[in-house]
This record gives C-alpha cells, sequence and structure tokens, in this order.
C-alpha cells in the first residue's frame, strides 16, 4: 500500500469515527449538524494539505545583468578604456530596476561590484575596478569565468551575461560550458573587444587536405592578415614528432596573404604536423598543430621472436608493394587503437603463449570492431605444449592444433648421446653406456641423424653427428677405444652439443646425458644455456648412473629446465631399456606430420583459380577446422585430410591460418616456386582491412552555435566514433572515457550527421565505417565493413600564449552567443525585457492548513470548552 492509499484510508476512518461520536453530542440538533460540518471540514483541509498538487504562481523579478569582462594580459590599456567607456554607455540606458554587477576574470575571476540596481556606473569607477582586480593575467579562461558569473546570476532563471572579451582563450574550454548555460537559462551577450594597439600581423587559420598518398607532397596552407602597411620579415616552421623537418623564411605582406609550403608524406598513417610561425619585429611566435591522414600501400605488422632474420614471407610481400614492419612479441599493442595504423598482423612462427591476455583482447577488438586482417604462418616454441595448453589467442584461429601423432615419410631426428667419462664410470658403467648407445642407433630410423660424444672435463667426439644408416658399421670399434678417466663438467659438452644440433636443422633435437651428475654448476651459465635450448627446441633427458654418490637434483633440474625426463637407474642392465623408453617418449610426443605432402585445393574453394598445382610440402602442424571455417588447402597423410589453409571471418575482420612454416625447413621448394609472392599477396590481401572505396567528405558545421558532424558519401549503414588527439590509443578491453560513439541521422540520400555539442573543442581522430558491395580478390559472401580514418577539429581549441594587440575571435564568440539564445555585439538588447517571469510551486498546505485551524477553533466555539463529549 503506497503513502496515497494510506492517507485515503486514514481519512475516510477519521470521517466515520467523527460521524459516529457526534450522534452522542448532548446539544441540540442544528448545533449538532453545525459541529459535525466543522469537524468534517477540517479533516477534508487536513486531506486537501496532504494530497493536492501545489498551486503555480507567476511573479515578474527584476533581470539581472552581470558585466563580465576580460582583463588578461592580451587586453591592453586602450582596450581597458574602451571597455570601461562601452559599459558606462550600457548603464546609460540600463533601467533602473535592473540589478548589475562587475566581474573581471584571466586565469579566474573575481567580482569587482556586488548585484545593485543603483545609479549608473561611472566610467573611470569601472576601469579602476578592472585595475584593482587582483587575477592572474597570464591566460584567458571563459570557462572559469562564466561558472562564476552563474553562481552570481544565482538560481534565478533569465539572468544575463554581457561579455567583453577577444575572444582568444588560452586556457579551459568554454564550449564544454555551453548546454550548462543553456538548461540554466542564462544568455550570454558577447561585446568583441576590437583592437587598439599598433598594427599586428594575425594568423587567422591552418589548412591541409584531410588526406594524401604516402611520398607525394602535404601541402600546408597559413591565411594571415597583416594590417599593417609594410612589409614584415618572418620564419616559418614545421616540426613532426618533435623533429623540426622543414624551415623557410617568409615575407608577409600588408593585408590577406596565404601562405603555402609543402612537406613530404614519409610514412602511412596519422601524421601530426606542429606549424609554427615567429615574426620578431611584432615579437610574434605562435605555434598551431594540424592532423592528415597518408595513405598508401596496405601495410603489414609482421610478428616474429627472430627480427633479425626476415622471413621468406614477409619479403615475398615487400616484392607485392606491401609495407612490412618487423616487430617482436612484447611489442604487440595493447589498445586496438595502436593497431588501426596496420591493416594486417601477420604473426610468423609465433608460439600463442608469447601474446599476454592484453595484447589477444586487442587483437581480438581490432578484428571484431575495427574489420582488422589476422595471418597466422606455423607455430613457434615447445610445440606440445603450445598446443596442448590454452593460450588467449586461441578463441580468434580458425583451427585448433592437436596433437595426433607423428606421421612420416622421412623424418628428421637427431639424437645426441653424451657419455661421461670420468673416473666414476670406470669398470661396468662403462661398458653399460657403450650397450646403451647401441640400442639408441637401433631405435633410430636410417635416414635420422645421431651423434655420441663423451666428456670429463671437456668434449670428445665418439660419432659426429651423421645418418644412422652410416653410423652402425663401424660404431663397435669407436665404443671399444672409450675408455674411463678424468674429472667431471658436464657443461662444455652441453654447448658442444648445442652447437651441432643448431646446424642440422632437424624437427626432432634431444639429448641423453650419462652421468653421476657430480659437476661444478655456474647457475648463471646454466640458466643463459637453458634459455637457449627453449629457443632452439632442444630437450635434454637425464640418467644417473656412477659409482657412489648420484647428484639427482642437478640431474633432474638440467631436465625439467629444458623439457625433457629424469631416469632413476637401479640397475646397469636397465641402461639400454631407458634409453630406448626416452627415444621413443621423444619420437610418440611429435604434434605434425613430416615427410612429402602435396597440397591441393579443397573442393569448396574458390580462392587460386590460376593455380593447378602447388609444390610440396615436408611437413605441417596436423589441426581441425572449426565449425564456421572455410579450407581452401589440404595436405593428406594416413588417409586423413588436414587443412593446411583455413580461415574465417570474426566480427568485421578475417582471420588466416597456414599450418605450415611457409620457411626453409618444410617449404623450401614453395619459397622456389615462382607463385610463392602471388599466392601471398592473395592471401593478406584478403585478410586486410577493408577501405572506402568511395569518396569520403567529412566536415564540421556550426548551427545556431552547436557543432554539427555531417558525413557525406555512397556509404551504407555507416558508424562513426571519435577519440581525442591527446589520447588516441586508449585502451579497448571496455569503453574507455575518452572514446566516444556517435549517433548518426540520415538526412539525405548520401549525407549523414551526429551532434557534437556534448564534445569538448579540440581535434579528433574519426573513424567511420560502412559496408561495402565491393569485394576483393578471393570473393567471399555477404557484405564487409571497410573503415575511414580521418581528423576534424570541433571548436576552437586555446592558443598556446597571451597576445596582446590582436582583433577579436569572432567565431568563438558567435558561437558562445547563440549556442546561448544570446546576441553577439548588441549589448543593449541584454535589459529587455526589464523583468523576467518567475514561476514558483506553492505548496497546497499553506492553503488548507489555515482552513482546518478555522474548522476546529469553530467546533470548540459551537461546544464550549470540550473537544470531545
Amino acid at each position: 500500500m503506497n503513502l496515497m492509499s494510506l492517507v485515503w484510508v486514514l481519512a475516510i476512518a477519521a470521517l466515520g469515527f467523527v460521524g459516529w461520536r457526534g450522534r452522542h453530542l448532548t446539544t441540540s440538533r442544528g448545533k449538532r449538524i453545525a459541529i459535525l460540518g466543522c469537524r468534517m471540514a477540517a479533516i477534508g483541509a487536513l486531506i486537501a494539505a496532504t494530497a493536492a498538487a501545489p498551486h503555480q504562481r507567476t511573479a515578474e523579478n527584476a533581470r539581472r545583468i552581470v558585466y563580465l569582462i576580460d582583463g588578461s594580459a592580451s587586453i591592453d590599456p586602450a582596450q581597458q578604456a574602451w571597455i570601461a567607456n562601452r559599459v558606462a554607455s550600457l548603464e546609460l540606458v540600463r533601467p533602473s530596476a535592473v540589478e548589475h554587477a562587475i566581474m573581471v576574470f584571466g586565469r579566474q575571476a573575481e567580482l569587482a561590484a556586488p548585484l545593485r540596481a543603483g545609479r549608473p556606473l561611472d566610467p573611470r569607477a569601472v576601469q579602476h575596478a578592472m585595475i584593482s582586480a587582483s587575477i592572474d593575467p597570464a591566460s584567458t579562461n571563459l570557462e572559469s569565468a562564466l561558472l562564476s558569473a552563474l553562481a552570481q546570476l544565482g538560481s534565478q532563471r533569465g539572468g544575463r551575461i554581457v561579455l567583453f572579451s577577444d575572444g582568444r582563450e588560452t586556457a579551459g574550454n568554454v564550449t564544454e560550458l555551453l548546454p550548462l548555460l543553456r538548461r540554466a537559462g542564462v544568455e550570454i551577450f558577447s561585446v568583441p573587444v576590437p583592437s587598439m594597439g599598433r598594427a599586428t600581423t594575425v594568423w587567422e587559420h591552418l589548412v591541409a587536405p584531410p588526406i594524401v598518398q604516402r611520398g607525394a607532397a602535404i601541402p600546408i596552407e597559413l591565411v594571415i592578415h597583416q594590417a599593417g602597411s609594410k612589409t614584415r620579415a618572418g620564419q616559418l616552421s614545421v616540426a613532426m614528432e618533435g623533429v623540426t623537418i622543414k624551415q623557410q623564411s617568409v615575407a608577409v605582406r600588408p593585408g590577406w596573404q596565404v601562405i603555402a609550403l609543402t612537406v613530404p608524406a614519409v610514412r602511412r598513417g596519422t601524421t601530426a604536423l606542429d606549424v609554427r610561425l615567429s615574426i620578431p619585429e611584432e615579437s610574434l611566435e605562435e605555434a598551431r598543430r594540424i592532423y592528415t591522414e597518408v595513405e598508401g600501400p596496405p601495410r603489414l605488422l609482421v610478428v616474429t621472436d627472430q627480427v633479425a632474420d626476415v622471413p621468406a614471407v614477409a619479403t615475398a610481400l615487400k616484392r607485392r608493394e606491401m609495407d612490412v614492419e618487423l616487430a617482436r612479441p612484447q611489442d604487440v599493442p595493447i589498445t586496438p587503437e595502436a593497431l588501426l595504423d596496420y591493416d594486417a598482423v601477420v604473426l610468423f612462427h609465433l608460439p600463442k603463449s608469447s601474446l599476454s591476455q592484453g595484447q589477444a583482447d586487442a587483437l581480438a577488438r581490432y578484428l571484431e570492431r575495427f574489420g582488422g586482417g589476422l595471418v597466422t604462418v606455423g607455430l613457434g616454441g615447445e610445440l606440445a605444449t603450445e598446443i596442448t595448453t590454452p593460450a588467449p589467442l586461441d578463441p580468434v584461429l580458425p583451427v585448433v592444433f592437436e596433437p595426433k601423432g607423428l606421421q612420416e615419410a622421412k623424418r628428421r631426428v637427431c639424437m645426441v648421446l653424451l657419455i661421461d667419462r670420468s673416473a666414476s664410470m670406470m669398470g661396468p658403467r662403462i661398458a653399460a653406456t657403450k650397450r646403451a648407445a647401441v640400442e639408441l642407433v637401433k631405435q633410430l630410423s636410417p635416414e635420422d641423424l645421431v651423434g655420441i660424444y663423451a666428456f670429463d672435463t671437456q668434449p670428445y667426439v665418439v660419432v659426429e653427428i651423421q645418418p644412422a644408416r652410416q653410423v652402425g658399421q663401424w660404431l663397435i670399434d669407436k665404443l671399444v677405444k672409450l675408455k674411463a678417466t678424468g674429472g667431471t663438467d658436464v657443461l662444455p659438452a652441453l654447448t658442444t652439443a648445442a652447437e651441432r644440433l643448431a646446424m642440422t636443422g632437424a624437427t626432432v633435437n634431444h639429448i641423453i646425458l650419462l652421468s653421476d651428475g657430480n659437476t661444478p654448476v655456474n647457475a648463471g651459465l646454466y640458466r643463459a644455456l637453458f634459455q637457449a635450448f627453449r629457443t632452439r627446441q632442444i630437450s635434454v633427458s637425464t640418467i644417473g648412473i656412477g659409482s657412489a654418490f648420484i647428484n639427482v637434483d642437478y640431474l633432474q633440474w638440467v631436465s625439467r629446465e629444458t623439457g625433457g625426463t629424469y631416469y632413476p637407474l637401479r640397475d646397469l642392465n636397465e641402461l639400454p631399456k631407458l634409453i630406448v623408453r626416452d627415444t621413443q617418449n621423444q619420437l610418440e610426443r611429435l604434434p605434425f606430420s613430416e615427410g612429402q605432402y602435396q597440397p591441393v585445393k579443397s573442393p569448396t574453394t574458390d580462392w587460386f583459380a590460376q593455380t593447378t598445382e602447388f609444390p610440396r610440402l615436408r611437413g605441417f602442424l596436423t589441426a581441425t577446422a572449426k565449425p564456421g571455417a572455410r579450407v581452401d588447402l589440404i595436405v593428406r597423410a594416413t588417409d586423413e585430410e588436414y587443412p593446411l589453409l583455413a580461415r574465417w571471418q570474426l566480427g568485421q575482420g578475417r582471420v588466416v591460418s597456414w599450418t605450415s612454416d611457409s620457411d626453409t625447413r618444410w617449404s623450401p621448394e614453395w619459397i622456389r616456386w615462382n607463385g610463392f609472392d602471388r599466392t601471398w599477396a592473395e592471401i593478406v590481401r584478403w585478410a586486410s582491412r577493408q577501405r572506402l572505396t568511395e569518396e569520403l567528405f567529412v566536415s564540421v558545421e556550426q548551427r545556431s552555435g552547436k557543432p554539427l558532424l555531417v558525413l557525406e558519401g555512397d556509404l551504407a549503414d555507416p558508424q562513426a566514433t571519435i577519440v581525442p588527439a591527446e589520447r588516441p590509443e586508449a585502451s579497448m578491453r571496455t569503453e574507455p572515457p575518452g572514446r566516444m560513439p556517435l549517433s548518426l541521422i540520415q538526412t539525405g540520400p548520401w549525407r549523414w550527421q551526429a551532434s557534437l555539442e556534448q564534445v569538448p573543442s579540440g581535434w579528433y581522430q574519426l573513424l567511420v565505417e560502412a559496408s561495402s558491395a565491393v569485394q576483393p580478390a578471393p570473393a567471399t559472401n555477404g557484405q564487409t565493413r571497410a573503415v575511414a580514418t580521418r581528423w576534424i577539429r570541433i571548436g576552437t581549441p586555446p592558443a598556446d600564449r597571451e597576445l596582446p594587440g590582436q582583433p577579436p575571435y569572432e567565431p568563438l564568440l558567435r558561437q558562445v552567443a547563440q549556442a546561448t539564445s544570446g546576441m553577439y555585439d548588441m549589448p543593449d538588447q541584454a535589459f529587455l525585457p526589464v523583468t523576467t517571469t518567475v514561476t514558483t510551486a506553492v505548496p497546497a498546505f499553506t492553503w488548507w492548513i489555515p482552513f482546518a485551524l478555522l474548522a476546529l477553533l469553530g467546533d470548540v466555539a459551537l461546544r464550549g470548552s470540550s473537544l470531545f463529549q
């Protein structure tokens, strides 16, 4: 039950109670009816006081006016005198009922004369108030000044501000305040303060095209007005990222002049140009910034953990006139805005685990929201771990890598056996290691590589690395000569084995270490060696064998850090079996196929119409295409088909996965193939972020003092977003404060507009997405989303310093007046009408409570001194 229902229930109960009690009144019938009437009237009045709506009352109040005077350093004494005389002339026509106050502002505002409706102000009093105001004149903050004036006007609507200023704000952002002033009902009548000093040069506009092609020149134009009578010498400079790229002397002639210069467009993407004009004769030095977009060939970010070696794919794409930039995994941005400079990202032999959650999220948003492209080539790192361990990158890939066992035609395996020949290995132990070496060779295929090294304090070659079929003939003779002697140092032997393995290019690189582990340990050298092992994908298994004490901790540490296995040896007869077991474990854990495989087009593909036969591959990663993915190339192994090239659409973006390596290990024939460049260019161009194919015209217009974004072009379902220039790389995991989607309204067949009223002044990067029916080759079904980037300037960015003698900046003063329903350069209209209508709500109890009291007094007067009888 709500409050009103409770009030009515209580009212009915009170009326019933009063009626019931009225029957027991011991008085005449007429007086009893009068008493009951007074009581019911009192209860009814109380109900009305509680439930009745407030009464609206209108009143005419005297209007309030605040003279807001610019007292910054850009206003010289002659201008101050002009303002004082102008205020005094307005005071002569001000109705006496209108209250007025004077405020002076610079960086902050100060009340110089409080609100009053007295006699007109004298010019000398106004100028004295301006001079004596304790403000900081080092900057012009219109935003702070108008807020102070609003507070001075109070809560009464209909207040007006007469603003005297040159409109050249150097602090704050007045356009952010305009919606608040409009809601408060405050009207601003702006008055431009004319230039009274000596003739000066005014830099009116800085213009550059919104988009240029890379390699072309960026034309820059400065619109300048010089009110003097003679030509003045000046210096013009242009800087990019803090580096001056051009300087030239200019002659500033009297009157209007356009100074043109050009700078090269050397890099694709956003280019920020800082232009500085200096005229020493006038002590004029002013700097401004302008943005432009440089377009060119597709720009690719190729991410690899070996940036020193340019991948063959990157070289091929360069030959197809694509811009390629190499980066390490840690350099991948964590915000999608930072990726917008690239049309696609290529991950070459990159471990999935090398990208953080933030980097993967940025890639996902870059794909889904901005229509970016992603191409993955092979997989790096320790494959068994990379495939079985979930990674943040997994959801965006069109395939799932799965270890399905080794399926080999010709294997490329290299096993190295390191035998401790120190004094602790004398007798039956050295004999057991010889039998283990023979068993190792027996487990390998004839084409596999094997090497056997012995060591004490330094390594010795027993069998240099070579195919296993060449070792069996004379291995026994080599092992017979192996004798146990000397001390033990394992590190040089491991280093030598790693160097030999690096030269083989083998698929499987594995070391089996037979030792008691009693060796000097330099932790720093070992950590560096283990890092090299992980990079080269070399694993080490250890078997503890020795005379008495076995350093189990050392042997377990070596195997654990390199991805191998430690085997405790209980009996020397077990040693050959352990060698066999470890070798088989290494071969069975492989997640890829290696041999000779012929790629073929899938029955459903519409790609590669000009190619009938592809070169063979020596290996690939076994994988399964996800539901919704499209497979274009397949390879067959052991009567099964595996995807070689798979792709899918992810939101607005596209992802392609190539499950081979496209490098010398598995694809030497592909690299030598004359269609290698063409094929990879076709793949990358399909994945790359699409561009708007038609002209896009962008402008910012002012309507009634409110900025409006206008888009014109042959667009379908456009969407627009702006990002401030101060933070173009804001995080996108959630909608960041700096990112502002715009609501576009179609106003014509090729025209859209969006309000920018709530957007602060400044430079913004505009991102426009639209559907395009134009399909790049190879074709896909449905429409794609293309993205265009432009830069727009909203409002008037603050000047960098106070410049005396400058003419007023009329566009800002007009905008302030129009946005608040005021007038420009018509301050006398601020007094009309003299009063303002104020509507107030009068609560109902102010009427009904007195009536209820009168009714109760009547009841008491009729009955006497008792309230109830």
